[in-house]
Order: C-alpha cells, then structure tokens, then sequence
C-alpha cells in the first residue's frame, strides 16, 4: 500500500473518533508540516497567487501567510473529504445561497452544467447536493487505483455519480437524457488536450469542448463553489450557486465569461485555490 493512500486511510479512521477541535488543529499542524517540507509544491502556490494579484503590490510577508494558509486550508477541507464515506443529509455544515437555482436550470429539461474550480471543497459540494436530491454527476481526475477506489466510495456515498474525465462524452449524454446536474471543474487542463486563454496577467489551458457543447445544446450553465465559511458561526462551508445562464453566442463569448467568473472567484479566496501544478502559460 502506498503511504499517500495509507495516510489517507488513517485520516478516514481518525475523523470517526476524534472531535472536530482536534482534528482542526492536527489539519493546521499537517498543513505547516508541508508548507515548510513540499518545496516544489509551495513554489507553485506562490506562482499561482503572483498570477492572481497581478493587479496589485503584494509584499512577500502577505504573499507567504497566503501560500501557507493555503497547506492548511486545503488539509482542512481534506478532513471533510474523509468523512464523506459515512456522512448524512444532516451531517453538512453548509450555508447555502442559491439552491433554488439548481432547479430553475433543470425546468429547461436538458440537463445542467455546474461549472467549478479546485478550490474550497468541491467533493463535498457535489456529496451535498446529492444528499439533498439534486441528480447529480461528476467528472472526476483519474488518479492511483487504490485512491482512485477511495475517492469514488467517498464522492458516491450520498448519490452523486462520477465519471472520469475521459468519460466526458458518456457523462453530458447521460446529463442530457437524464435531465442530471454534472459537475466541471474548468480551472484546469487535465486531458492535456485543452484550449488557451487569457487568464490574470498570463495564459493557461482550460478544457476542450465543454464551451461547444453548451452552446450546441443549450445546456443550461450555473456557476458554483463551496468554500471555507468567512463566517463560521454561518456554517463550515458557504456554498453559491448562481442563476443558470444558456448561452448563444460564440465560443469567445463563454471563455470571456468563464474566465472572468474564475479570476474574481480566485482573487477572493485565493488561499482556497488547492492547485499544486504548474499550469502557467507565460
């Protein structure tokens, strides 16, 4: 077994009998941990937020309190990730705007595009919304088989259904036909096969096809995230969803908005951006 998916499993038992507290606090001391020892992974982070404050002066001191708040927010949202596996409808801690919007997207009868980023906690978005009814599917990165296997039985506990992402024809047809919500995080090129475009002060790739397809079929578009509450008294998580777009015109149209919808979404939490490669065009 490897030790990635060996801590993992670890973190899967530890959630079941530690307090929150506690687990908060050992998330904040693991997330230091590799802050101070994944070299590499820390020059990444700090990469992406020269990117998304571009606009501004940002001293080093700021820069490095974003980079490793960033490690611990993400070992944070990791402790609810593991908890997916037995969770209930009640066990979400969400404040959640929007929700309405979701069905408003689906009384067009074509299904739904829910279009996200890695930021905040996207798998435990898609786990709540199940569990509150919303048919709902997911692409989802291949990774190690035994992870890969963990992840699935946690992201399909409360009924979401996930396909891969070079399943992705399979997953909008199934949408389609199924009148289904399916989840795109389209702030990365996982396929390698994704189109260039302007993003903050630089370029990068996001995927292929997902703009044609809205606009062919007149898929119903909604904006999501779920993110680390700015208020916790509110709920853990504060999730938005906003009102469903269809668009008609080009590709351009869709790129310019998505791109713009991810920038703002970045630059206001942009320690909650969980993005450890280095996808920079410059």
């Amino acid at each position: 077994m490897g030790i990635v998916v060996l801590l993992q499993r670890i973190g899967i038992v530890l959630v079941k009998i530690l307090p929150q507290n506690l687990l908060d606090w050992l998330a904040t001391q693991i997330g230091i941990a590799c802050y101070l020892m994944l070299k590499k992974k820390r020059s990444y982070i700090q990469t992406n937020l020269k990117h998304i404050f571009y606009e501004r002066s940002v001293s080093a001191a700021v820069l490095e309190s974003h980079t490793r708040q960033t490690f611990v927010n993400f070992a944070r949202a990791m402790i609810d990730f593991f908890r997916l596996d037995s969770i209930t409808k009640e066990g979400f801690s969400v404040e959640c705007l929007g929700f309405d919007n979701i069905g408003i997207a689906l009384g067009y009868g074509r299904g739904c595009i829910l279009v996200t980023a890695h930021i905040g906690n996207w798998d435990y978005a898609g786990a709540y919304l199940a569990a509150y009814g919303v048919p709902m599917s997911a692409l989802v990165e291949v990774t190690d088989r035994r992870m890969f296997a963990l992840y699935t039985n946690h992201r399909e506990h409360t009924g979401m259904r996930t396909y891969t992402v070079d399943q992705a024809g399979h997953a909008f047809l199934h949408m389609i036909k199924g009148n289904r919500v399916l989840a795109v995080l389209a702030d990365r090129d996982i396929m390698k096969t994704g189109i260039e475009v302007d993003f903050c002060d630089a370029r990068r790739k996001i995927p292929r096809g997902l703009g044609r397809l809205i606009a062919r079929k007149k898929v119903p578009v909604v904006f999501a995230y779920m993110v680390l509450h700015p208020d916790p008294k509110k709920g853990r998580y504060l999730g938005v969803i906003e009102k469903p777009i269809i668009f008609s015109g080009g590709l351009r149209k869709f790129h310019e908005w998505l791109v713009g919808k991810l920038e703002v979404l970045l630059r206001t939490y942009p320690d909650q951006w969980f993005v450890f490669h280095p996808e920079w065009i410059d």
